[in-house]
């Protein structure tokens, strides 16, 4: 069966409020439907994969492409951040096609199936959880036309229009039955997905993820997708996915996606042992959760290539942090920066304002806190109440945590303010993050750390691009 796989586009506006970063064009290939796509096409189906998000294609487009591909299925994935743009895509081939049966997958319908469904007609069916067998077999139905209502994972409606959640999937336990993504169905992979200059080194880069799944329980995060137990693809694995891309694509940089990758000490071991054994010409950035550092791990990790360490602080006062339940002490966030410091590893770290109890003072501790450990990036972001989160049920079941909340779907992102703790302003919440960025970027270190940006022409456009930005954002009154 041919099958259109859709990507929707992120308007910059929606993911980044007041900070227009739309001139600096940094994508990552979309992992979830090339897995997907590449999964159906082992089964002897003919995906299609149309990233709107790289293509920038307006409805003409569209519509000049949707007459000459006619699928029998259209597969659109969607976050919360761009749902609205997934609805007018669905509704936009609705209007075509109208006997193809069009199936939202993604982490937007994971979190809210029922609403999502019941609103929104033009999706037929959705995808909870993990994807890809249930949509294989969803297809496989389709092309027998056989009934669904016994395909675990998917959400669909009765005869009445009743919505229907079908019995859960069991997560895939070996990751490594899985084919490499599809990148080959991207148009122009990757000359067409530059990433950050400030996540990657070199060009042309990519991305991967190594696990699925979180063992961690923030209040502000929802891992209904993948879970909380941790499942990892083998070192075996992602040493071929890499060697795949470079062989391939020539990827010179990669971006390590996981939350988890370090959890793993064999496994990271075994990856950075054959990358340097094998003199594979590889820079790299990951993330990590502080629990899972040591300093031996970012010394293997240093010598395989490793230039850039990502961790998620989100506060630099104790109180907020046991709130949510990020299971980390300042104490350890400290030493495990100093670690990384020291094995000569970049540092960002990430921050959110906003959580309930937050007043100007604990903005405070956490700017203080962000410099003091001595970060080389800073990145801050406003809360904001996905569906699906625990911290949404804590906000809606007792509105007096809160000064202002906005549910709209269409509205949440993470620099826009669309929620305020009580006791606090907008005007508070704004002039503390324009107080965190002044701070924290307009000190010698921080400013003279990016000087050597400027020996390459990509470096001085982002510097030029992001230097307008951060001007006009930090220093604006509203």
């Amino acid at each position: 069966m041919k099958i259109l796989l859709i990507n929707p586009p992120t308007a910059f506006s929606q993911i980044y409020g007041d900070w227009d970063l739309s001139d600096l064009d940094t994508y990552s290939a979309p992992l979830g439907i090339l897995y997907i796509a590449s999964y159906l096409r082992e089964n002897n189906h003919e995906p299609y994969v149309l990233d709107l998000e790289a293509l920038k294609w307006d409805f003409k487009q569209i519509e000049e492409f949707a007459s000459t591909f006619k699928p029998d299925i259209i597969g659109i994935t969607s976050m919360t951040i761009n749902f609205m743009s997934a609805h007018k895509i669905a509704s936009f081939f609705k209007g075509i096609f109208r006997s193809v049966p069009i199936i939202l997958g993604g982490a937007h319908i994971t979190a809210t199936p029922i609403e999502t469904m019941s609103k929104y007609p033009e999706f037929d069916y959705g995808v909870y959880g993990e994807g890809e067998i249930t949509f294989l077999e969803f297809v496989e139905k389709i092309k027998l036309n056989e009934t669904v209502t016994c395909v675990k994972g998917l959400v669909r409606r009765d005869e009445d229009y009743t919505i229907i959640i079908n019995e859960p999937r069991p997560y895939i336990e070996n990751l490594d039955d899985l084919p490499f993504p599809a990148w080959d169905l991207l148009e122009n992979f990757p000359q067409q997905y530059p990433h950050s200059i400030l996540e990657s080194k070199r060009l042309p880069a990519a991305s991967i993820m190594t696990t699925r799944g979180c063992p961690f329980h923030c209040t502000f995060c929802d891992n209904k997708i993948f879970g909380t137990k941790v499942r990892h693809f083998s070192a075996d694995y992602t040493i071929r996915m890499i060697n795949h891309l470079i062989d391939n694509y020539g990827i010179k940089d990669l971006m390590i996606l996981d939350d988890n990758f370090l959890l793993n000490q064999k496994k990271l071991f075994d990856i950075c042992d054959t990358i340097v054994n094998d003199r594979l010409d590889l820079t790299w950035y990951c993330m990590a959760h502080a629990h899972t550092i040591t300093e031996d791990k970012l010394t293997k990790m240093k010598n395989a290539g490793c230039w850039f360490l990502e961790l998620g602080i989100e506060s630099g006062n104790s109180d907020i942090l046991n709130d949510i339940r990020k299971t980390t002490t300042k104490d350890e966030i400290a030493h495990v920066i100093k670690m990384a410091k020291k094995v000569g590893l970049k540092t960002k770290g990430n921050f959110i304002f906003g959580f309930p109890g937050e007043t100007l003072k604990t903005i405070e501790e956490s700017i203080n806190f962000a410099i003091d450990i001595k970060l080389d990036f800073f990145q801050q972001n406003f809360l904001t109440i996905w569906p699906g989160c625990e911290i949404f049920t804590q906000i809606t079941d007792d509105k007096n945590n809160y000064e202002y909340y906005n549910s709209d779907w269409n509205s949440l992102a993470h620099q826009r303010i669309t929620f305020i703790p009580k006791g606090m302003s907008k005007a508070d919440m704004l002039n503390g993050s324009k107080m965190a960025f002044r701070r924290f970027y307009l000190r010698p270190r921080i400013i003279f750390g990016l000087l050597p940006l400027l020996t390459s022409k990509r470096g001085i456009i982002f510097l030029y691009k992001a230097s307008a930005t951060f001007i006009r954002t930090i220093f604006r009154k509203s």
